[in-house]
């Protein structure tokens, strides 16, 4: 069914909120083009200039299916988001809403300027909670946001205007709508407010915005004040799980939903279910996507303490903590420090839990100085595991090998292939020798093993095991690699690939672990097909 948005007959009702899931042009593509639920494409809000955001932690689970986060604006800059936007094609019964923030008049109107011929439309994100610069200190300028929606409405294309419930909604809505707003989207997240862990900030960013089921109320009741003062379309957003929730919001006036929070956990495959599962529950009056809906994300944190740091080499650790974990092999961790941050880790053992770690920051130098004692806080495991059965080849590189280990250890029938730059870098080795049928090492000066890359002799390797499975684990150059190799001897359906792609949520909410074919690696792998990578 058909709906009428602007100058396009739109496919669904449905968006996904700016910054949530699709934050990358390969998942707004995929969206586009699989599941016609979702009409409006919104995007990641885009500044003039490239911006990091915030050091995780960036996001913790607040409530049931409501999360608070800070993710801090990041995003590539207009020059690179236009680039990109300029490699795929969305289908003419969508319509691609561009979020763009600034700091100025003449920074929202410029990058609107530069990605006008790929926009159907311009989201004005006033509101993001957790910004110095950007969004609510924006928003709470009357004449300045009014002078911000006029000069991008001149452009021609329609304009909405993101609105916070921390705002004067009465003021802010008169105002764009005088200036010429084509419409409203609300609301963006709560805050900014301050979640504890142990009588500690668990955010980087100390405060963020509240998302999710814990201000639906505030969504309906900001949706009903805008209503009262127009008759534009509004898109509404905030707490959205359900059939019943997008009625509320429509009996509350809004014309258009945003969901988000709700598809946390989900992978993409479950995703499109839940889109069309809540399109019949409308048609049919019935509440069945709620079934399909995630309520245990493992993201509490547990305490653990450290038995042992062995140093492997200057740059390599062995982390032992004092306890195990429930994990099936390819899931990863979260690793948390109170102050410090976190960073995702494959679980190399897990009874104890152990993790392989290389110096690369601030925050895996501050885990290479931990002494026995010493606590580490511990969210997951996520990802989801590989049931093979069969002679299983493991192609590992660099601290890729840790993902493999738990293979090894727990199957039968296993060849691996480990590759490092020298010997120093294979010293936790002597574990892999104990659980695999046969081992082969490779280091760059020749120290261990044969001379050169791990791929370099893989398919000498391959045609002497005959394996039935090949699972590689790296950085991405040697995994694209030895995929090429691996794909001349076996059906790729039987090649699987961890790459390290940011990963910076585990739930996949955030998108940064996107992959070239629009699939989330931490929450539709982590090991993926070929056609997935």
């Amino acid at each position: 069914m058909k709906h009428k948005f602007f100058n396009k007959e739109i496919t669904g009702i449905f968006t996904i909120p700016s910054g949530i899931i699709s934050t990358e042009v390969s998942v707004i593509e995929k969206i586009a083009k699989e599941i016609p639920e979702v009409g409006i494409l919104t995007t990641k809000s885009i500044g003039l200039k490239p911006k990091k955001g915030n050091k995780e932690p960036i996001i913790a689970e607040y409530a049931p299916f409501s999360f608070i986060n800070a993710v801090g604006l990041s995003n590539p800059g207009v020059e690179e988001f236009e680039k990109k936007l300029s490699k795929i094609k969305t289908p003419d019964d969508k319509f691609l809403l561009i979020s763009v923030f600034g700091d100025s008049v003449n920074e929202f109107r410029e990058i609107a300027e530069r990605l006008y011929n790929w926009a159907d439309g311009f989201e004005l994100n006033i509101s993001c909670p957790h910004s110095e610069k950007y969004g609510q200190v924006i928003g709470q300028d009357e004449k300045l946001v009014g002078e911000i929606t006029k000069k991008v409405v001149s452009l021609g294309k329609p304009v909405f205007v993101k609105i916070s419930a921390g705002l004067n909604i009465k003021g802010i809505v008169e105002c764009v709508v005088r200036k010429g707003a084509s419409g409203i989207t609300a609301i963006n997240t709560k805050g900014p407010e301050l979640f504890l862990r142990n009588n500690s900030p668990i955010l980087s960013n100390r405060t963020g915005g509240i998302s999710g089921k814990a201000i639906l109320e505030l969504g309906l009741k900001s949706v009903k004040e805008i209503r009262r003062i127009t008759n534009l379309p509004v898109i509404a957003c905030g707490g959205i799980t359900t059939a019943e929730d997008v009625k509320s919001y429509k009996q509350a006036g809004a014309d258009f939903f945003g969901v988000g929070s709700a598809l946390a956990g989900m992978n993409t495959e479950e995703i499109k279910q839940y889109f069309h599962q809540l399109f019949l529950d409308l048609e049919k009056e019935t509440n069945n996507a709620t079934a399909l809906l995630k309520d245990k994300l493992r993201m509490g944190y547990k305490e653990y303490r450290v038995m042992e740091n062995q140093r492997i080499s200057e740059d390599l650790f062995i982390l032992k903590l004092d306890s195990g974990i429930n994990t099936e092999t390819g899931q990863f961790i979260f690793a948390w420090l109170s102050g410090t941050g976190e960073k995702p880790f494959s679980i190399f053992d897990d009874d104890p839990l152990t993790l392989l770690v290389q110096k690369r920051g601030c925050f895996t130098n501050a885990l290479s100085k931990l002494n026995s004692g010493d606590n580490l806080y511990i969210r997951g495991p996520y990802g989801n595991s590989l049931n093979i059965n069969g002679k299983i080849l493991l192609v590992g590189g660099g601290t890729g090998i840790a993902a493999l280990y738990l293979f090894a250890k727990r199957n039968k029938k296993i060849t691996a292939i480990l590759g490092a730059k020298d010997k120093n870098h294979l010293l936790y080795a002597e574990r892999f020798k104990l659980v695999c049928e046969e081992l082969f090492f490779a280091t760059e000066n020749g120290e261990v093993g044969y001379k050169g890359l791990v791929t370099d002799k893989l398919e000498e390797i391959i045609e002497k095991t005959r394996p039935e499975y090949c699972i590689n684990c790296g950085p991405e150059p040697m995994v694209r690699k030895a995929i090429k190799k691996e794909s001349k001897y076996m059906n790729p359906e039987k090649i699987y690939s961890s790459i390290d792609f940011l990963t910076k949520c585990g739930v996949g909410l955030c998108g940064s672990c996107a992959t070239s074919k629009g699939y989330r690696s931490c929450i539709d792998g982590n090991f993926l097909k070929n056609e997935q990578i």
